[in-house]
């Protein structure tokens, strides 16, 4: 049969036993491992003189606790023999004999040290966490999404592949999912965002009173990024404020470590009410800047346009003044005089259009975008420049390419465009080109329809991509707003225009995106 002390050594935990004094009197292997003291080394000594032992209360009053009430147990920091800081978790118990008189302090103890550090940690973490929410000047939700994540999942043992794609099929589903999002917690910065008074007014709110229905899309993007569990999603959308109003809002909806061990998902909100009307009060400068470049344009093509004008006036007049010749005879012939006044009804009609394509360009309206052909516009254009082109000598080749994609825009901005390609590239080669050649080409290719406007002038002097700075210009009377107004149009309908020397003159390519 062992003794005690071999009975100790097969116990994991250390075990020390001491006298009243805190000699101590025993000392297990685990022990040695423990703290790195050797039994030989340890035995007869104090145990808390050994190893440093600390505590908030002290330790005499430890000691009177434990006479009094038999036991103790709580944390205790202690130093090893290689100095290494330790915290346990201590119990202490008084053995006596049948007299009462004690016999030996038995202690166990157990190292924490690994779990308080991640407990600290954690409260650091956690107070990192919670100031950054209150203290941070965004606006900051936290949203339950335990109940909507319960909706979600289940749609993939339904067969669901493209969770997106049946969100935005679904958007009564996706209205219901908003409703068991639950608000949390808001920080004062919220409050004061969103027009609340007091923190009632938001925490515990369902979100589906926030989010308008122009802005379920953004929505559907937020759920698709928690499910696949990107780290974060940032866009601009809509909010409604707890009046009913609406802000313009940076949203971004955060799947932060801190939150995500809570349970809720962070969503933060930046005001960009500002901001948005400064960009819409730019677009209609630029707008402005545009129709007032139009104008200006229909200036230079003045004469062109009463020449375009004028043709189907004199021949109306022609027409007429033969008709009453027919008429006035004794024998009018009235075949003659009915195909007189069919002429002039479509030269009639010629002018009518000539003047409306006139109006068009001279109108300052809405942005109105529909399905077109870009060959289409090419051939418009050109006709509402014959003239000035004919005037200045100007060949015009065409490489349209059939069945063409068609795409979404504005008919007059585009015309808009071209227009001031085409004359921009007639009044370059008006000196010191012999035979001037403007060549339109279009083509589709990769989802987007392109159209290459050249011409066999002098070229773009210096660097091409300045033209489309505001205010530059390589004409003496220039104002250099054209080409800048361009780029404006052409980014709007979510294309690119781009400037370049080819082979013999200017090249200036205009790409925009197919409709489907």
């Amino acid at each position: 049969m062992g003794t005690p002390a071999d009975i100790l050594d097969l116990v994991h935990e250390s075990v020390v036993t001491r006298d009243a004094q805190g000699r101590i009197l025993s000392w297990n292997k685990a022990s040695e491992t423990l703290y790195g003291h050797a039994r030989a080394d340890a035995l007869g000594r104090d145990l808390n003189i050994l190893l440093g032992s600390r505590h908030e209360s002290a330790l005499a009053d430890l000691d009177t606790q434990l006479h009094a009430d038999g036991r103790w147990e709580g944390e205790l920091t202690r130093t090893t023999a290689a100095g290494d800081t330790l915290v346990l978790d201590v119990r202490w118990t008084v053995e006596r004999d049948a007299a009462g008189n004690l016999v030996r302090i038995v202690e166990t103890a157990r190292d924490i040290s690994r779990r308080k550090a991640a407990e600290d940690a954690l409260r650091l973490s956690e107070y990192r966490y919670r100031n950054m929410f209150q203290a941070m000047a965004v606006a900051f939700w936290e949203v339950d999404f335990t109940g909507v994540g319960a909706m979600l999942i289940p749609l993939r043992n339904q067969g669901v592949t493209d969770l997106g794609a049946y969100l935005h099929a679904n958007r009564d589903f996706v209205r219901e999912t908003m409703r068991h999002a639950t608000i949390g917690d808001v920080n004062p910065q919220a409050l004061e965002l969103f027009g609340a008074a007091t923190v009632d007014q938001m925490k515990g709110r369902t979100i589906d009173g926030f989010w308008p229905r122009e802005s379920e899309h953004i929505y559907i993007d937020a759920l698709v990024a928690t499910m696949s569990r990107q780290p974060y999603l940032m866009t601009e959308t809509r909010l409604n404020r707890v009046d009913g109003g609406q802000i313009d809002v940076l949203f971004t909806v955060s799947l932060c470590e801190e939150a995500r061990k809570r349970g809720i998902l962070l969503i933060g909100v930046v005001d960009i009410s500002a901001r948005k009307a400064a960009e819409a009060a730019l677009a209609r400068l630029q707008s402005e800047f545009a129709h007032a470049t139009r104008v200006s344009m229909l200036g230079e093509l003045t004469a062109s346009i009463a020449h375009e004008v004028n043709q189907p006036l004199a021949a109306i007049a022609t027409s007429g003044s033969a008709a009453q010749r027919w008429l006035a005879n004794e024998e009018p012939d009235l075949g003659e005089v009915r195909d007189l006044a069919e002429r002039i009804v479509g030269d009639a009609r010629r002018a009518a259009s000539i003047i409306a394509r006139v109006r068009a360009m001279a109108e300052r309206r809405e942005t109105e975008r529909v399905a077109l052909s870009l060959n289409g516009l090419v051939e418009e254009s050109l006709a509402f420049l014959g003239h000035e082109l004919q005037g200045r000598r100007v060949v015009v080749e065409r490489n349209l390419a059939p069945d063409l994609p068609e795409t979404l825009a504005d008919r007059t901005q585009l015309q808009q465009v071209i227009v001031n390609l085409a004359v921009n590239a007639a009044q370059a080669m008006e000196s010191g080109t012999t035979d001037p050649l403007l060549r339109f080409t279009t083509e589709a290719r990769d989802g987007r329809v392109i159209l290459t406007v050249e011409d066999n002038g002098p070229g773009i002097p210096g660097e091409p991509e300045k033209l489309f700075d505001s205010f530059y210009t390589t004409k003496p009377a220039g104002m250099g707003m054209g080409l800048p107004i361009c780029r404006t149009i052409v980014e709007a309908h979510g294309g690119t225009i781009e400037a370049a020397n080819g082979d013999a003159g200017a090249r200036f390519v205009v790409t925009l995106p197919a409709t489907a």
